[in-house]
């Protein structure tokens, strides 16, 4: 059995060859993220990136929010789909990060649509406004159940939340015995926010599983 939550298996390689190829622009950034940057593992692998992309494509946002910057890899496919006049608001509180960010973002042509907010996201959501189209959610796992309760607010009806990480390597599994206080967290908020009213979610076991939100009720 293929292992789903492997960075690099037969089926991911399979899926890859199988798309679309990764924009150049992307693909250079993806080389100096594993040459120069500490746990490269965090980027965005190829079909993750174009699920963000299609989603920003579908949607058409003209404001985008994100949590959890890193090399600014998922900025850019974020940025696909925007309108003539849409931006990207993106939170970071890595600033050495930051020369990185801006010499792809340029590249990528989007320079002048992205806010940079250098600071943690708890202290950057209460002085947004709203309304976003499209918030993801990348960021402090542990928090991951603050930061969608924060963000759904600024939230407009019939926009959408995307969360990474919520399968956390599988150890959200009742099958597993290595849990731990993160995987009992993502557990516990997705198992709550599948029976809300006001939200559709759907869990897609794409790579560390993406949560997808669409906000139904103010």
């Amino acid at each position: 059995m293929v292992d789903p939550h492997q960075l690099d298996n037969e089926l991911l390689a399979y899926a890859v060859s199988h798309s679309t190829e990764e924009d150049a622009v992307l693909a250079e950034l993806r080389r100096k993220t594993w040459q120069t940057v500490l746990t490269p593992q965090m980027l965005s692998d190829p079909i993750q990136g174009k699920f963000l992309q299609n989603w920003s494509r579908m949607v058409r946002p003209q404001r985008v929010l994100e949590l959890g910057t890193y090399t600014g890899y998922s900025t850019i496919c974020l940025a696909a789909g925007l309108t003539s006049d849409g931006r990207v608001d993106t939170v970071e509180p890595n600033d050495e990060l930051n020369a990185i960010q801006d010499e792809f973002w340029e590249k990528a042509g989007i320079g002048a649509r992205v806010h940079r907010h250098n600071a943690e996201a708890s202290a950057v959501l209460p002085q947004l406004e709203g309304p976003y189209d499209l918030v993801w959610i990348d960021a402090d796992k542990p928090r991951t159940g603050n930061y969608v309760e924060q963000c759904l607010p600024l939230l407009r009806r019939g926009g959408w939340i995307l969360v990474d990480n919520v399968l956390w390597w599988g150890k959200v599994l009742p099958s597993r015995t290595d849990g731990d206080a993160t995987s009992e967290h993502l557990e516990s908020v997705c198992a709550e926010w599948a029976k809300r009213s006001d939200i559709r979610t759907t869990l897609l076991p794409i790579r560390d599983g993406i949560l997808t939100i669409e906000k139904v009720e103010d």
